[in-house]
């Protein structure tokens, strides 16, 4: 049938999902209405007998008629749309932006990704794209001329920074105020880049490819980069030090630039609600009516799963995908020799010894994570080289005075960091 424009491939794909998470969603109602309705009857023969039986058969006749109907009726108009907007190329010949280049649209995948982004990449042909460079919300290849006409004035030292979970580059603008990048940028002479990545892979895998993306960039670079530093949001975090273990087992030259990490309000040790749903996964497939939630709820990606435990590589600390009451056992990966991990955590009152302070941290990670250590657990992350701010939320870490001064600190003034006691 030709080819599409990107934005009509991507408006197309978002309505075919929708369709299809709405049949889904009526097989799941049709499974509740199912399981109750038994239950139901069941409760009714023993007070009337055998009478309540044609009743039960004309009942279950006319929903599953229904239901069925419903289920199909999206099914085929999913397909339908993924038919009419569907190709193998995609342009960018259309004069209006795709979604995925809008604040809006980018954001509404990127919620996507977070929930089903594993799931998407398998079965999407332009949603899932890969992790990579943004600009104006359009993405940058890795290759000099690209490079250089995206970052005119660019400079030796790259401060790179990663969003966290459902977030995309725009986060950093919370509150509409200029991002650390662009301030480090006026202040530091540095030259930020901002990354949008699915954050419903697999934490490893998304630290790998930002390996392989940082090696590319380094060699195409239109400048040779002198200084490399890192700047992780919650998950964006986990993936920063995914990457940077990634770089050291497999040789990458880039690592050897790498002198910053900052972790802003990232669960190193794992987040409660991640561990929270996990087990209420498993609570719900207990009974028949619950059992179609406990089946909605182990749909979410390889990414939020990742977050029990904070796991940076394939086979560390990852609970079993087969939802059950144990979590798996985690095991810690140390931070990189030479590099400075900085780390920034935040508590919701105003006072930080507060219990309710203590108990929730930022509202999803609390601070023994953010920080790397608790009784049972040390990635090494050096007390000293943390920072702890009150009356503040998770997504306060993303645009903060507080947090910028202390950033701007430990990258100006000094021309070695690792020369740092």
């Amino acid at each position: 049938m030709g080819i599409r424009t990107r934005r009509t491939q991507e408006l197309g794909e978002l309505g075919e999902l929708a369709l299809r998470e709405l049949a889904s969603a009526a097989g799941g109602v049709r499974a509740v209405h199912s399981a109750i309705a038994r239950r139901t009857f069941a409760a009714v023969r023993l007070g009337v007998g055998p009478a309540a039986r044609p009743t039960q058969l004309m009942h279950d006749a006319i929903s599953a008629g229904t239901y069925a109907s419903i289920e199909a009726a999206c099914t085929g108009a999913a397909k339908a749309v993924g038919a009419m907007t569907g190709g193998d190329d995609a342009s960018d010949d259309d004069p209006r932006p795709s979604p995925s280049h809008t604040t809006l649209g980018a954001q509404t995948i990127a919620i996507l990704h977070g929930l089903i982004g594993d799931d998407m990449e398998r079965t999407s042909r332009v949603l899932a794209y890969p992790m990579s460079i943004r600009v104006d919300g359009r993405p940058v290849i890795p290759k000099y001329r690209a490079l250089a006409t995206a970052f005119p004035d660019a400079g030796a030292h790259l401060v790179v920074f990663l969003h966290g979970l459902v977030e995309t580059e725009s986060a950093w603008r919370l509150g509409g105020r200029p991002t650390y990048g662009e301030r480090l940028d006026s202040e530091a002479d540095t030259t930020s880049i901002f990354l949008r990545y699915n954050t419903g892979r697999r934490i490893a895998t998304n630290g790998a490819d930002l390996s392989e993306l940082l090696e590319q960039l380094v060699q195409a670079w239109p400048v040779r980069v002198h200084r490399i530093t890192l700047v992780g949001h919650s998950m964006g975090g986990l993936v920063s030090r995914s990457a940077a273990h990634h770089a050291a087992e497999n040789g990458r030259r880039w690592v050897d630039l790498l002198t910053d990490v900052f972790t802003l309000g990232t669960p190193h040790l794992g987040a409660p609600l991640a561990h929270g749903v996990h087990v209420a996964t498993a609570a719900l497939a207990l009974t028949p009516e619950t059992r179609p939630f406990a089946h909605l709820l182990a749909r979410r990606s390889a990414g939020v799963r990742d977050l029990i435990h904070g796991s940076i590589t394939e086979d560390e600390g990852h609970a079993s995908y087969a939802d059950g009451f144990d979590v798996g056992v985690a095991a810690d990966i140390s931070v990189p020799e030479g590099v400075r991990h900085h780390h920034a955590s935040a508590v919701v009152t105003g006072n930080p010894r507060h219990p309710v302070g203590i108990f929730v941290g930022d509202g999803l990670v609390r601070t023994d994570s953010a920080g790397g250590r608790n009784t049972l657990r040390n990635i090494g992350l050096r007390p000293d080289d943390g920072l702890a701010i009150n009356g503040a939320h998770h997504f306060t870490l993303l645009n903060d005075e507080r947090v910028y001064e202390w950033m701007r600190r430990a990258l100006v003034g000094e021309s070695d960091p690792r020369l740092r006691s």
